[in-house]
């Protein structure tokens, strides 16, 4: 099959990226099997042959796919995918784990800009969930490591959320928007997101907001949690300048608010627990600010055919009340990341058959950190701050890719040098300035079989440096523990292999990916041994023994001629840990997952979808899994659970959703969770078009 000129294809990934992923004409090319090779998005076009011809296991969630998804936090929008597992500690809080790995081990981007922070644990964390959903057009996993284009910490997988841009086609001025509103009944929740589009196809800009009041969590035994209360708001503005057919000027802004979450783990006595830590505990609040500015044009040169180049700044504010059960004090601290990033990429195509992807990324983040005491008789008491006070981590990198395609082959090489400097700026740390640098890179095969069918390997090396709260962070943590400083930490790295199956055509689509990595000097939370004056147990981050991590991922859907759809995944991952004492289980390792779903269109209005949700028992637990009081000692128990909804549309813009879900009120919880599952939930949405 002769591969199309890559010129072309470039400039059709262009439009693509540069304005909205429902143009029709987009559509058209993406049926021709051009795609963009820009490092910064995982394809151009978002559609199954598109996502077939990369040589990356990846998976897409669309802006249809959004719409027809229980929606509260973005992560809850990655439920259901494939190799992608979530974890919620508390309502307000979920993270995406990928191949066995979480937090900080997965790089997450917001429209191809860093969202990780110096501060991100490499655990469960509230911050995805800081970004609006409702702003979202589509998401994409990478699944594997992607360190060469995304860098450091991208070594389970890389969340590029990609948020929604105004296009118009014409001269004239217009406007379009949407309105949205829902209510769940086993949390209580109401959730509205109103948006408004206006422009030309000069000067076009979108204004969102969204509001969630979610109140108590009922389970599927009848409990109700208490301390599940929270809400949430978030404001979006972006602007898109066309200053040709083949440039544009993008900014915009993000800014999510949650006033007051509480953290249910520490407020609800959980495994091994006869009470729970606090009284009080509070994020208070959370919230993320975030600005982009972005230049695209496809004007070639000599040196490219398409450039990139961004400018972002984010500032999440992670601050903290809290108060333990003994009410004799009263604990508040402030944290602050400011993130401030810088990136361009180019693309040239060397010849016909061969492409050159290139380009440099910094960042530099610097961690604001304070903390107070109060005793009950109004004493104030000095503490040491979270985080050291006005650390920084800055990193530089440059990398390169390149694509040779011979005949129905397309091999890729690719590698990246990234230098880092971390000052913990601390008086009680003799080398307070890290200098580090390391050398990553991939190699992958694509080989087209026929139209439908793909064939791919990929290997790589992935890298993650220790951050600020790896190296850092010193005082109390949840489940009786007291964290201690280690600023003699090792990076993390990880070699992995996968191979993989593809298909997509003839009314079905597939994939079947296996997977091995290998994972050196895993860093994580472990006991120390001691115990603080408090009774609190001393655990310091350590560089652990080598942990070994594969499974399968797969998938499949097939489309009938009457309008069905029938949808299926299973994900198996198995991680083993080295110890001193032989081999062990690998920390947090999801279950056998999976769903299986049927949808049909009944008519013209209406149709139907019910699927089944399910996991297997999660009892190969690590000595720290034991530990931790959000997980049964005994293991956390499989689980099956029936969902269905019913989809109105009474015209081609106006969309009724009613659902139940976890028909039977199975009580479950999701491994490693802090909290139960919703039990049997009544929804209704509505979705509105102007």
């Amino acid at each position: 099959m002769k591969r199309p000129v890559l010129l072309p294809a470039l400039l059709v990934s262009f439009a693509s990226a540069s304005y909205a992923q429902e143009n029709a004409s987009v559509e058209e090319e993406n049926d021709k099997d051009i795609e963009s090779l820009a490092p910064l998005q995982v394809t151009a076009s978002k559609t199954a042959t598109s996502t077939n011809d990369s040589a990356s296991a990846v998976s897409v969630v669309t802006r249809e796919d959004i719409k027809n998804k229980p929606n509260t936090l973005l992560p809850d929008l990655l439920r259901q995918e494939s190799g992608v597992y979530i974890q919620q500690t508390t309502p307000g809080q979920a993270i995406p784990i990928i191949r066995g790995l979480k937090g900080s081990q997965n790089v997450h981007l917001v429209d191809g800009m860093r969202l990780n922070t110096a501060f991100f644990r490499n655990a469960p964390n509230q911050y995805l969930a800081l970004v609006d959903s409702f702003m979202t057009s589509q998401i994409e996993v990478v699944r594997g490591p992607s360190s060469v284009l995304y860098g450091g910490d991208a070594l389970g997988g890389v969340v590029n959320v990609l948020t929604h841009t105004p296009e118009f086609y014409t001269s004239e001025w217009d406007f379009k928007g949407q309105v949205y509103t829902s209510w769940d009944s086993a949390d209580e929740k109401w959730i509205s997101h109103a948006g408004i589009d206006f422009g030309n196809n000069k000067i076009a800009s979108t204004i969102g907001i969204s509001y969630q009041d979610i109140g108590q969590r009922t389970t599927g035994s009848g409990q109700t949690i208490p301390f599940t209360e929270y809400t949430s708001r978030s404001l979006n503005n972006k602007w898109v300048f066309s200053t040709s057919d083949s440039s544009n000027w993008i900014f915009d802004i993000q800014y999510t608010h949650q006033p007051s979450t509480p953290r249910v783990d520490n407020l609800v006595a959980g495994f091994g627990e006869t009470e729970p830590d606090s009284l009080i505990f509070e994020f208070q609040p959370n919230e993320r600010l975030f600005s982009h500015l972005k230049y695209t044009t496809a004007n070639p040169t000599k040196w490219f055919d398409i450039a990139n180049f961004h400018l972002a700044y984010q500032k999440i504010t992670d601050n903290r009340f809290s108060q333990p059960l003994s009410a004799s004090r009263t604990d508040t601290e402030q944290n602050n990341s400011e993130l401030l990033s810088m990136q361009a990429d180019w693309n040239k195509a060397l010849t016909d058959d061969s492409l050159l992807v290139y380009g440099f990324d910094t960042y530099i983040d610097t961690i604001s950190s304070s903390r107070q005491r109060v005793l009950a008789d109004g004493t104030d008491v000095p503490r040491d701050s979270r985080y050291p006070d006005q650390s920084k981590m800055r990193q530089i990198a440059i990398y390169a890719d390149w694509h040779q395609y011979v005949n129905d082959h397309e091999f890729t090489i690719g590698g990246r040098f990234s230098d880092y400097d971390i000052d913990l700026n601390s008086p009680q740390i003799n080398n307070d300035q890290l200098s580090l640098n390391d050398l990553t890179w991939h190699a992958s095969w694509l080989y087209k079989i026929n139209e439908a069918d793909r064939i791919f390997a990929n290997i790589g090396r992935g890298f993650r440096p220790p951050n600020i709260f790896d190296l850092g962070q010193v005082g109390e943590r949840p489940s009786n523990r007291f964290n201690i400083i280690n600023p003699n930490l090792d990076p993390e790295s990880v070699l992995s292999f996968d191979l993989g199956y593809k298909h997509a055509g003839n009314g079905w689509q597939a994939e079947v990916v296996a997977f091995v990595s290998t994972y050196k000097d895993v860093i994580a939370s472990v006991e120390t041994g001691e115990i603080t004056a408090d009774g609190l147990d001393v655990v310091q981050s350590q560089n652990i023994n080598e942990v070994d991590i594969y499974g399968i991922e797969s998938e499949i859907n097939y489309y009938f001629d009457n309008g069905g759809h029938l949808f299926a995944n299973v994900t198996y991952t198995h991680g083993t840990e080295e110890t001193d004492t032989g081999e062990g289980p690998a920390d947090r390792i999801p279950p056998t997952f999976g769903v299986i779903g049927y949808q049909q269109d009944l008519n013209t209005q209406w149709n139907i979808r019910s699927q089944v949700r399910f996991a297997d028992t999660q009892d190969r637990l690590s000595a720290r899994d034991s530990s931790d009081a959000r997980i049964n000692p005994f293991g956390t128990g499989g689980f099956v659970v029936y969902d269905t909804h019913f989809t109105w549309r009474p015209g081609i813009s106006s969309q009724v959703r009613l659902g139940v879900e976890n028909i039977f009120n199975k009580k479950y919880r999701e491994h490693a969770s802090g909290l139960d599952a919703p039990g049997r939930n009544y929804h209704v949405s509505l979705y509105y078009d102007f």
